[in-house]
């Protein structure tokens, strides 16, 4: 089964952040609520955890890339 890895809301009225890095590389094994990406604005960082137990298996969205609240930045094959 695919999961799709989303951008969460993470504050009030905020829509867009910068994805810093992944801390995982396609093929990596990953569990539920792993960290598996970091995101920040120029007040806050984020980790984004996986929503699933499975493989990273496509990255949607690269390093220093602006992306959307609720924007799907990755896949991981369970």
């Amino acid at each position: 089964m695919k999961y799709e890895i989303v951008i969460p809301e993470f504050a009030e009225g905020a829509e867009e952040i910068n994805l810093r890095q992944w801390l995982v590389a396609i093929g990596d094994t990953v569990k539920k609520g792993d960290n598996i990406a970091e995101a920040a604005t120029d007040k806050i960082s984020i980790y984004i955890e996986s929503p699933a137990d499975g493989i990273l298996s496509a990255i949607l969205a690269q390093e220093d890339d602006r992306v959307l609240v609720g924007q799907i930045i990755g896949e991981i094959e369970g």
